[in-house]
């Protein structure tokens, strides 16, 4: 059975609920992707968006994920942390919601 974008997206919190060093599921929109250095080693960066803030998704030692492209949906969930100033989830578990 194929879970449905909004059972996924119910699953989520509210991004802008979430709190530094709180294990938390957002679910959101990739609105801009760039691969940064990270300690010699590239990382993908994705911002993701819902209606109430947008939180960084850091895939350490990724250039690319399967699936990761500007404008799909998105659930992720792991420990919220900083970096570079903004609110992230490092190498996150997520979820693509189909289209």
């Amino acid at each position: 059975m194929t879970a449905t974008p909004e059972l996924l997206q119910s699953a989520a919190a509210p991004i802008g609920s979430v709190r530094w060093r709180q294990h938390t599921r957002i679910g959101g929109t990739i609105r801009s992707m760039r691969v940064q250095p990270w300690a010699d080693v590239a990382a993908l960066e994705c911002l993701v968006l819902d209606e109430t803030g947008g939180v960084l998704l850091v895939f350490l030692g990724r250039r690319s994920v399967a699936g990761i492209e500007l404008g799909r949906q998105i659930v992720a969930e792991g420990t919220v942390g900083a970096h570079r100033g903004y609110l992230a989830i490092l190498n996150p578990v997520i979820e693509l919601i189909a289209r």
